[in-house]
């Protein structure tokens, strides 16, 4: 069955594709959920249609998305947690603790299932994430991980200043 989608389905395609898939799927999920709509004659001339407004849409969404990615890779973000021997520490940084510091320090709320990480972070040190805001547009975030002792001495050293 031919299908026009009305969304983005992760797997199938993007607004405004026009997919086949099998008549179940369709009919079970895209359809009843409002993802699709089956791609008859006259909804292919509504989807011409609005295939403008569409693009404009999605220019307008990667020019945000754009100014975002340099907000987000202009900063450091730090992020303090308990440590063990050796500057191991207690469990792991995840992409929610990114997350998180990210949408503090400037206020951008970016899904933790949107950051990657290279590597597990579970050890003091600098790491880089990459963060997909939007289709082809990825920021580089740079993380620093800090023990609490770390932290509290450098807020000693500017209290003594």
């Amino acid at each position: 069955m031919k299908v026009i989608l009305k969304k983005d389905v992760d797997f199938l395609g993007e607004e405004g594709d026009i997919v086949t898939v099998k008549n179940g799927y369709a009919r079970n999920y895209l359809l009843p959920k409002s993802y699709a709509v089956i791609a008859t004659p006259s909804n292919l001339k509504i989807w011409e249609n609005e295939k403008v407004a569409r693009d404009r849409k999605i220019a307008k969404s990667t020019e945000k998305a754009t100014e975002q990615a340099k907000v987000i890779s202009a900063n450091v973000y730090e992020i303090v947690v308990k440590v063990g021997d050796e500057g191991k520490l207690y469990g792991s940084v995840t992409t929610q603790d990114i997350s998180t510091a990210i949408e503090e320090k400037t206020k951008i709320a970016i899904d933790r299932r949107k950051i990657h990480l290279e590597e597990q972070i579970k050890t003091v040190g600098e790491y880089t994430a990459v963060v997909k805001i939007y289709k082809d547009v990825k920021a580089e975030v740079k993380v620093v991980v800090k023990s609490e002792e770390e932290k509290t001495e450098a807020v000693a050293k500017e209290e003594k200043e």
